[in-house]
C-alpha cells in the first residue's frame, strides 16, 4: 500500500463499519464546538479561537472518513 492509501483509511474495524453515527457525532461536537467558541469570543476571552480550531478538526475527520468509507 502506497502512503496515500494508508492515510485514506479509517484506523479502526468498528469507525468503517459504524461510520454514519461517527460522522455525526463528529459534526454534532463541531457544531458544539461552534457554539461556544462563538460564546468565549463574545465576552472577550481570545482564546476561545483555539476551539475553532478543535471544531475545524471535527469537521475535517468527519469529512474524510466519510469520503474514506464511500470510495
Amino acid at each position: 500500500m502506497r502512503w496515500r492509501e494508508l492515510t485514506r483509511q479509517p484506523r479502526w474495524r468498528w469507525e468503517r463499519r459504524h461510520w454514519r453515527p461517527i460522522v455525526r457525532v463528529r459534526v454534532a461536537i463541531g457544531i458544539w464546538l461552534l457554539l461556544v467558541g462563538a460564546i468565549l469570543l463574545g465576552e472577550g476571552y481570545w482564546w476561545g479561537v483555539l476551539i475553532f480550531a478543535a471544531a475545524a478538526l471535527h469537521f475535517y475527520l468527519a469529512y474524510r472518513l466519510r469520503h474514506a468509507v464511500r470510495s
